[in-house]
């Protein structure tokens, strides 16, 4: 099973933190959630104006956890990761999912040190990402393309406001583009 992840974070230097994280699986499983114990301070201009926006904070935490069309899930990082660890069981036994990120450097580590490490995720991810970034390159595409102009997101959510660095969102993007690149090689 292939699943594509986006996460936002605080800031692009080593000590980044989740502030959410996407997960969209290529049979349209969704799974979307927000941390709570980011440290505010620490959340750079850009972040503020571009990913905070879009949170839904107590919107989504007033509706609990949800499984129905997607799983939603706010709380600490503790919290999260199981929300998180229970929907990957779905998928079967280990190896069983591919995680696709469009950039992976930081989607990757930060979805590791969500279960404390590489060598804690569940048994069901692969402990090899793949990118998408490299994937567009590798078909001529050019990586720096604007993403909406390679796929699109028709999902809507009564609990989300999906736009452009909303976690969720990117997520479902990324599974739009790597479908488009794949019909078009098989053409």
């Amino acid at each position: 099973m292939r699943i594509f992840i986006d996460t936002e974070f605080t800031e692009l230097t080593r000590r980044a933190a989740l502030i959410s994280i996407g997960l969209a699986a290529e049979n349209g499983d969704l799974f979307y959630g927000e941390l709570s114990d980011y440290d505010a301070e620490a959340v750079n201009p850009w972040v503020q104006d571009n990913v905070l926006p879009w949170l839904s904070g107590d919107l989504l935490r007033a509706a609990g956890a949800s499984t129905e069309p997607v799983m939603l899930c706010s709380g600490n990082s503790e919290a999260v990761a199981q929300a998180l660890r229970v929907w990957l069981q779905r998928y079967g036994g280990a190896n069983a999912v591919e995680i696709w990120a469009d950039v992976l450097a930081w989607d990757w580590l930060l979805f590791c040190d969500l279960f404390g490490g590489a060598f804690s995720i569940p048994e069901q991810v692969h402990y090899i990402p793949r990118d998408l970034s490299t994937l567009l390159w590798a078909q001529g595409i050019n990586p720096d393309e604007q993403r909406e102009n390679l796929g699109e997101v028709t999902f809507t959510h009564p609990q989300l406001k999906l736009a452009k660095h909303h976690a969720l969102y990117d997520a479902l993007l990324e599974k739009s583009i790597f479908e488009n690149i794949i019909l078009t090689m098989k053409k």
